[in-house]
């Protein structure tokens, strides 16, 4: 029998992120369906669209065939992967596994999707990943995923240009800002690229700066998008944008793409994951691209945010968890794992298992990057990272709200004005889930 389903305002609040997995498993038992109520012997089912996990599943299958695991290659999150789980959910046809970034995890976890596994995690699984790791993880101090890769934001640049117009790279913000006036007044070159659609990058930076979108404490929500930390990264982007040393251009478009082909622009700011993406997205590049890392605020206090990382979770309705965790610690620490997920040179992921760094990056050539050893800098780099980051529970409409905002910066609004629009729709948007929620 079904339990009784607790009121939305007592599984939404704060401090009851611990009641999520009775709550969802309480709401989807009894469900005919044909995902995770398949059979406790049956497959165990997986949807990701992350890169080389049909490999991954391949090599775990001849190894286990009697556990075998079915997999499915899904969209990413936002081109619709979202409401593909969620609605899974809902049906009680949700995969008995799923790869989710970061952001979307508290969604995922109010919806059904994500269950609580800490019980399932061994002390083992838990010094091999490593505690920075587990901080994109967990809940309300529990645990709803098991982590994949570590996202420093790092500075992509084109050496070649860089060296050519005498412009060092820079290790600071402020030095940042000259090297873009230099190169732009020089060659006419952007230094770098803004993109509207990219909420993750401009949540990054807020993270590095100190920033905290949200907190979630007792049981109340504080939504904040223009604090101090976060009003100063808006601003010093802003001003860049004003004496237009930056190309404003959708990630991902042929634009901007084109941009970088030709050279009219000559850095990336990216996590470890966007190296490969770079090398495939514009070949003609190779061997003129590094990496750095990227510039500080403060750099005797240097401290890092992410760029979108990676996490598996298991379905708080799978009959099959234990099997499933046995599938997740093995794909997150075993060096044949991440080889086969790595083994066609697509990916740049950096595994946060410490002991599978070095057979990841002996998969990834770095021929693009001349042959930089990129592992080494990402490892450096990963140290800084700053952990008690909280993403907010709707991240996807939040998303949406602020690149609907950004792309307004061309017809005279500011990026302190998509924020402070994406936090007035962002309050309502959370109430409506039964959430108490407050501005400082």
């Amino acid at each position: 029998m079904a339990r009784h389903r607790p009121s939305r305002r007592s599984v939404l609040t704060a401090g009851a992120w611990t009641a999520l997995a009775g709550v969802t498993a309480g709401a989807t038992t009894g469900c005919s369906a044909s995902g995770t109520q398949s059979g406790p012997n049956g497959p165990l089912t997986f949807w990701s669209s992350l890169r080389g996990t049909d490999t991954l599943v391949a090599a775990w299958n001849s190894r286990n065939p009697r556990d075998p695991v079915k997999f499915d290659m899904m969209t990413s999150g936002l081109a619709g992967g979202n409401a593909k789980l969620a609605n899974a959910a809902r049906a009680g046809n949700a995969p008995d596994i799923v790869s989710v970034v970061d952001a979307d995890l508290p969604g995922f976890a109010i919806d059904g999707v994500c269950g609580d596994i800490t019980d399932l995690v061994t002390e083992r699984l838990r010094k091999r990943i490593g505690a920075r790791a587990w901080t994109n993880a967990e809940l309300g101090g529990r645990v709803y995923g098991v982590p994949l890769d570590l996202g420093p934001m790092l500075f992509a640049y084109r050496a070649d240009l860089l060296r050519r117009h005498r412009v060092e790279v820079p290790t600071t913000w402020a030095e940042f800002h000259e090297a873009a006036r230099r190169l732009k007044r020089v060659a006419g070159i952007d230094l770098l690229t803004f993109h509207p659609n990219a909420y993750n990058v401009l949540a990054g930076h807020a993270m590095q700066a100190g920033g905290r979108w949200f907190t979630a404490e007792d049981d109340s929500w504080t939504v904040n998008f223009l604090d101090g930390p976060t009003r100063k990264v808006a601003e010093y982007w802003q001003q860049l944008l004003d004496e237009e040393l930056l190309l404003t251009a959708p990630g991902s478009s042929q634009q901007w793409f084109s941009a970088l082909a030709s050279g009219r622009v000559a850095g990336h700011v990216v996590g470890p994951w966007g190296l490969a993406a770079l090398a495939a997205s514009v070949p003609g590049g190779a061997g003129k691209w590094r990496v750095a890392p990227l510039p500080q605020w403060d750099p005797k206090n240097p401290v890092l945010g992410t760029d979108g990382v990676s996490l598996h979770t298991i379905s708080p309705a799978s009959n099959k968890k234990e099997r499933a965790m046995r599938f997740l610690e093995w794909l997150s620490t075993a060096p044949e794992a991440i080889t086969a997920r790595l083994s066609g040179g697509r990916s740049s992921l950096f595994p946060a298992a410490e002991n599978l760094v070095k057979p990841a990056s002996e998969q990834f050539s770095t021929d693009y990057y001349g042959g930089q050893d990129l592992y080494r800098l990402v490892a450096e780099q990963s140290r800084l990272l700053r952990i008690g980051w909280t993403w907010g529970p709707r991240m996807q409409a939040t998303a949406t709200s602020l690149h609907h905002a950004l792309a307004r910066l061309p017809y005279g609004s500011t990026i302190t004005e998509a924020l402070r629009t994406t936090e007035a729709e962002t309050l309502p948007d959370m109430r409506s889930l039964g959430l108490s929620v407050r501005q400082p």
